[in-house]
């Protein structure tokens, strides 16, 4: 077990050999591919230089991105939004795809679950019980279960935020819908207000074209992330079982929208690039 409170930095392995992996997301506009999909291109595509094999919702094709790479990421849509779809029959069809067009074994890939803690689509002890209890890690379970369910508090806007502000923790909102809005006022005050591909822009804002400091917003969410968890008194947590933070993160928020009405911003993304090995401790201090 690590102790990440005392960690002292964290650096980018641009030669981690991750293989292949696999990632459900919500969102996913046929058109455009939304803010999750959208999020994983930059990423691993345009930032750590992985191949991304990209299938929107409603296509029957898919979209490459990055350098030919031995390395693949897969980001993928199942047909709706809600995590009622991560059920044995849907994914099967789903990862069906990857066996035809890849001939790959998903049961022989990490999968993780990249979804939004929307508290108007789901009774919390459903989503407690059924999903966040079920999903823990991203290779197998004792049960046999696969994949690991990463929520984002509200909203996958909580991650976008935490690569670029401190204290994230100590913003809360109810909706994504807020915690978007917030964002585009952070980053972007000045800007006209046509919604015309606001996701993309917000991505470019964030990330932008140059390497070091791309990273450096990666490895930012990821203090963020445990600067969170501590507030939760979740400092300690192991990355090979991450089942009872998971649990526990999610009983903290719900606790504080019982309260508050509203849940701290945090984002469990960068608990990924922690298990595939991308981010990782280094023993070397700035001066």
């Amino acid at each position: 077990m690590r102790d990440f409170r005392y960690m002292k930095k964290y650096k980018i392995d641009r030669f981690k050999k991750i293989g292949n992996v696999i990632f459900v997301v919500e969102g996913g506009r046929p058109e455009t591919g939304g803010t999750e999909l959208r999020l994983l291109k930059k990423v691993f595509a345009d930032i750590l230089d992985y191949e991304v094999q990209e299938l929107r919702r409603g296509s029957d094709e898919f979209i490459c991105h990055g350098p030919n790479s031995p390395f693949h990421v897969f980001a993928l849509n199942l047909p709706k939004n809600q995590l009622t779809q991560l059920n044995e029959d849907s994914l099967d069809l789903l990862f069906q795809r990857l066996r035809d067009d890849f001939h790959l074994k998903p049961e022989d890939c990490p999968i993780f679950f990249l979804y939004d803690r929307d508290v108007l689509s789901y009774p919390k002890n459903k989503l407690r019980s059924s999903y966040v209890m079920k999903y823990t890690d991203p290779y197998s379970t004792n049960t046999g279960e696969q994949g690991q369910l990463l929520l984002s508090y509200p909203s996958i806007e909580s991650y976008l935020l935490s690569c670029i502000k401190d204290n994230t923790i100590d913003l809360s909102c109810k909706l994504g819908q807020d915690a978007k809005a917030f964002l585009e006022q952070e980053i972007c005050p000045n800007e006209p207000t046509d919604k015309t591909d606001l996701h993309q822009k917000l991505i470019e804002y964030i990330f932008t074209d140059s390497p070091s400091i791309a990273e450096e917003c990666l490895i930012h969410s990821v203090n963020e992330m445990n600067i969170g968890l501590d507030k939760m008194g979740l400092s300690t947590y192991d990355i090979d079982n991450l089942s009872p933070t998971l649990l526990d993160v999610y009983d903290y928020e719900q606790k504080q929208y019982n309260i508050n009405n509203s849940f701290p911003f945090i984002s469990l993304v960068g608990m990924a690039l922690l298990e595939l090995g991308i981010i990782i401790e280094s023993d070397i201090m700035d001066n």
